[in-house]
């Protein structure tokens, strides 16, 4: 009996089980991808059923839309399917899917050798050799479609953007970018007789939206994938210059209604579990001109409000158009390893819209007077560079030594104390122009008169501003770098081409400024050397943990600059071990926190790049360091910041041979604070080699080395340290 009773209840325990998985195992849903190109969010905010379903549910975001070797609409639409940076043949020509017929299909198969499907990219041959000869990348176009057939899945594509020029037709579908597969090729859809006549809409034509409801209810009963392409707002912004305020109005009008019933019969449609993306996948003219060049993307599943953002961004309502891709295959279940974006992540706020507009608006007005506050800065440094040069070397023409110095070395600190106002201003969160250019002009004068006021000494004076500066930047990383992301010296998340940790500015900074301000403590005996290698060891940590920092090139110049400073202050002799110890910890720096990343699951720059070499091999190793190379050598043509690096040079070159022995001079003065010069120099030149903005780290890092050296100077040669 009691063997009757057990199986009983076994066989019990077995049915509940299985009863509970079979009812609450999560269905997975379809997939809609709406496309509005060339519009906002304010405008898609005033479509009604979006707007109405934005009350309650969706998660908004801003995306960066850069492609590979370029910006446009077809790029961007590609590395959503690529999920990586795409690159395409777009010259002279639009992106031309067509529904397939006996000839196409012919064509198609003699040019791919492959068997064509309901829709196919004609020209896809030309798109391919494109991005292998000429990307950075290594974006594989087609990523997601590609994965979906793979897998079974069904993708269908309807709608075109098609315009007309000259009385002739000119094809433009673009959406088909995102759902192709590696071939050019697409399940199923309606890309070719989608749309109408209509004499009061852009170019004649508009989209048949009675039709498309149609069509997108049909596809959406036979596929999983559904990608529509709307059309009319695309072709109302290449119509723009042709109407006036009046007709362009009534046109915006008239499409938004027309949208708005659209996609209110879709909100009808769709399942609790399908995930509805609604983006534009490229900016309006008007808007790309003005610099205001994230697109909106809108998600909605189920219940719950917020924003997006990502892991590739870790930026609050911040993510890019690689991720896009990723997060459809995550929805349908699926990953591609190929594809390097990041999933979406949901976080909640009601007030969603409200605080990406202030956080849009915040991130235009530093992307609009980015170049000029950075051209003043980088103007202010190399001026006062050289004429403290002119000064010290024609001194003695120089009436009122006594005056003009004192002013002269002021000025020049200020190259010390601007980094350190650029990094704290953004805590008073400002997002106009003008206040953000008025809170860092009072921070930099409220930091000159607090360090005046406590530090008449010049070396303690610069030594202060430098540990602050050193300071903030380890505090803002380890608490997840919003003053970072935030500094107008920093990285911009309209460029992309940095979202988190520590920038390629402060790269540099945090290599010298550690380094100096470490000196200065050790010259007045503040410290015990042993101390010099716990704050090094704790500053190298943060710059290169993944979840802070995140900084691969700063880590390894910090690794050597930190270490060569230790040696140099311990006395111990170098010699080709030493330096091969220092080659070796660099890259056991790399390895260590490469493990960290990916047994962490951070997902920052170093995972992905270690993600690509164990699936390309040696040869994404090449192509992240020709790319590196071929940066720096834009940059040195092109970057302000190589005007520091050339007057520094300069002036190194001057004070050897005028005075004569100056540096050694300094050297007997200053051992300890020399020997920081010359490990932060050594710095400059890893960062140089390892680091795609290497000159751009290495011009900050060189104020940390070129301002004191000046100010000293001019106290030994001028003042002879009567101060």
């Amino acid at each position: 009996m009691r063997k009757k009773i057990l199986s009983f209840l076994v066989a019990t325990l077995i049915l509940i089980t299985s009863a509970t998985q079979y009812t609450f195992a999560e269905e997975k849903g379809k997939v809609i991808f709406i496309s509005m190109d060339r519009t906002n969010l304010v405008s898609m905010m005033h479509i009604q059923a979006l707007k109405n379903e934005l009350e309650y549910r969706g998660y908004i975001g801003l995306m960066n839309i850069r492609g590979d070797k370029g910006t446009d609409d077809p790029r961007s639409y590609a590395s959503m399917g690529a999920g990586c940076r795409a690159n395409l043949m777009v010259k002279d020509e639009y992106i031309d899917f067509t529904n397939v017929d006996v000839d196409a299909a012919k064509t198609f198969e003699v040019a791919t050798g492959k068997k064509a499907k309901k829709i196919n990219y004609l020209t896809i041959n030309k798109s391919i050799n494109e991005n292998f000869e000429n990307g950075e990348y290594g974006a594989t176009l087609g990523s997601l479609g590609q994965t979906l057939s793979e897998n079974g899945l069904k993708t269908a594509v309807i709608g075109n953007a098609d315009i007309i020029q000259n009385g002739e037709l000119i094809k433009n579908r673009n959406i088909g970018l995102i759902a192709m597969d590696n071939y050019g090729r697409i399940d199923a859809g309606n890309v070719d007789d989608i749309d109408k006549k209509d004499p009061y809409m852009p170019f004649g034509i508009s989209t048949d939206y009675d039709k498309l409801i149609k069509e997108t209810k049909k596809y959406y009963s036979e596929n999983d994938a559904i990608f529509v392409e709307l059309g009319d707002t695309y072709r109302l912004d290449m119509y723009r210059l042709a109407l006036n305020e009046d007709t362009h109005a009534k046109m915006k009008h008239k499409i938004g209604k027309n949208i708005s019933k659209y996609l209110d019969e879709v909100f009808k449609m769709v399942g609790e579990n399908d995930t509805v993306y609604i983006t534009s996948p490229f900016p309006s003219d008007l808007d790309y001109k003005n610099r205001r060049r994230l697109s909106p993307i809108i998600k909605i599943k189920g219940e719950g409000k917020g924003i997006l953002t990502s892991s590739t961004t870790r930026r609050e309502g911040i993510v890019a158009n690689l991720d896009v891709g990723v997060d459809i295959l995550t929805e349908l279940g699926l990953k591609n390893d190929v594809m390097i974006g990041r999933s979406l992540k949901n976080i909640e706020k009601e007030d969603n819209s409200d605080y990406l507009l202030g956080e849009f608006e915040k991130i235009v007005s530093i992307s609009n007077i980015r170049a000029g506050v950075i051209n003043t800065f980088v103007g202010i440094i190399s001026a006062s560079w050289v004429i403290a040069m002119f000064a010290v070397i024609f001194r003695k023409r120089i009436p009122n030594n006594e005056r003009v110095f004192p002013v002269l070395k002021e000025f020049i600190k200020l190259g010390i104390i601007m980094p350190l106002s650029f990094l704290l201003s953004p805590i008073m969160n400002l997002k106009t122009p003008l206040t953000i250019s008025a809170g860092i002009i009072l921070t930099t004068i409220i930091f000159y008169i607090i360090g005046k006021k406590f530090f008449k000494d010049d070396l303690k004076h610069m030594g202060f501003f430098a540990g602050l500066t050193i300071l903030l930047i380890t505090i803002d990383s380890i608490f997840g770098t919003y003053l970072m992301q935030n500094n107008i010296m920093s990285y911009d998340a309209i460029i992309g081409a940095r979202y988190y940790g520590i920038g390629n500015e402060y790269e540099g900074i945090t290599i010298a400024s550690a380094i100096f301000s470490l000196a200065v403590l050790l010259n007045y005996k503040r410290i015990p050397k042993w101390l010099v290698a716990v704050f090094s060891g704790i500053i190298l940590i943060v710059s290169a943990y993944p979840s802070m920092g995140a900084n691969v090139g700063g880590a390894i110049s910090e690794c050597v600059a930190y270490l060569l400073f230790l040696l140099l202050i311990f006395d111990v002799k170098l010699d080709f071990k030493k330096f091969l110890l220092l080659g070796l910890a660099a890259v056991g720096v790399v390895v260590l926190f490469a493990v960290l990343d990916i047994v962490s699951g951070s997902e920052s720059h170093l995972a992905v790049f270690t993600n690509q070499i164990l699936l390309e091999g040696p040869s994404a190793i090449i192509q992240t360091f020709t790319r590196k190379i071929q940066m720096n050598l834009k940059l040195a043509q092109t970057s302000v910041w190589v005007n520091i690096l050339l007057v520094g040079i300069a002036i190194i070159a001057g004070l050897i041979f005028k005075p004569s022995k100056h540096f050694k001079n300094i050297s007997d003065r200053y051992p300890v604070i020399f020997k920081g010069f010359v490990a932060s120099m050594v710095g400059c030149i890893v960062t140089l080699l390892v680091n795609d903005s290497g000159i751009v780290a290495a011009s900050t890092a060189s104020i940390y080395i070129l301002i004191p050296i000046i100010i000293m100077s001019i106290n030994m040669i001028i003042f002879e340290d009567k101060q």
